[in-house]
């Protein structure tokens, strides 16, 4: 089973995606930023213009690619993996940041990820945990990590982006209260994987 979390900055999506490869047994493969040998060349978090928009998904495609293998060599070797993002996170942050701007890159990014999916270049998560929050929540979080963009826990930009996976690339999405413990998150979390285990 490949599970992955999902949720803007602040959520305590990496922390929920440790302890469930703790408890499940699994690897987890970290996010974008951690895998790529280079993450300047992800491009900025807030980019000015359609077409930088779309060489920053080009990019993270790249990076995707190598996800995937780690993902499926997990899969063959552990029965699961848990990904700290998927490619619905580079959908939802382009459409979060083409909503905010007017951009119009919406459409040919979603034809971008759509032709790598079919090439089999993603690695699609068979459940996708999104973990939401209280505006407040996510902004006195931000405040214990200095130096965050401030656009990954812009209220607006929460919105757009959780706004995308009512059309996800996983095959199921739960949406998961990141408002409570750590604990509790990730206790519900697990009940949600062994839900779709049993499906």
């Amino acid at each position: 089973m490949i599970v992955a979390t999902e949720g803007v900055s602040c959520t305590g999506k990496s922390t929920l995606a440790t302890e469930l490869g703790r408890r499940l047994g699994y690897p987890v493969i970290g996010c974008y930023r951690h895998v790529t040998g280079n993450p300047d060349a992800l491009g900025a978090p807030e980019a000015r213009s359609a077409a930088e928009l779309l060489a920053a998904l080009e990019a993270h495609l790249v990076v995707e690619q190598t996800r995937n293998e780690r993902a499926r060599e997990a899969v063959a070797t552990y029965g699961g993996v848990v990904l700290d993002r998927s490619a619905d996170t580079l959908l939802a942050h382009l459409s979060a940041i083409d909503a905010l701007h007017g951009f119009g890159a919406l459409t040919a990014g979603r034809h971008r990820v759509k032709e790598a999916v079919a090439a089999g270049a993603v690695a699609v998560p068979d459940l996708t945990l999104l973990l939401t929050a209280r505006p407040d929540t996510l902004a006195e979080r931000a405040r214990e990590r200095p130096g965050l963009p401030a656009i990954y826990y812009n209220q607006a930009f929460a919105e757009h982006f959780a706004r995308h996976f009512e059309e996800p690339v996983a095959a199921r999405v739960v949406r998961v209260d990141a408002d409570l413990p750590a604990l509790k998150v990730a206790q519900e979390a697990l009940g949600h994987i062994a839900d779709a285990g049993r499906a």
